[in-house]
């Protein structure tokens, strides 16, 4: 009776940690159309932009108030320039 239910249970177990793994591994992707945080300089500090209609890729060079808007932080500096459409 045990190794019945051994033979049955653990390829029965197996294949359901399968799917719940699978899904919780399927990760997003970010769109390249999708809004991102920006940053700008301000008192040689990148700080985090509240609202803007910046996108990875684009037309033009995403600016605000004449400040070059810029995807990630890292420290004191921001680097990747955002676009707008």
């Amino acid at each position: 009776m045990k190794t019945k239910i051994l033979k049955f249970g653990m390829p029965l177990m197996a294949f359901l940690l399968a799917i719940v793994f699978a899904f919780a591994t399927n990760g997003t992707q970010e769109s390249d159309n999708a809004l991102v945080t920006g940053y700008i300089y301000s008192n040689n500090n990148c700080v985090a932009l509240s609202s803007h209609d910046c996108t990875v890729q684009g037309n033009d060079l995403c600016t605000i108030d004449f400040k070059q808007v810029y995807k990630t932080k890292s420290g004191t500096n921001c680097s990747i320039p955002l676009m707008r459409w």
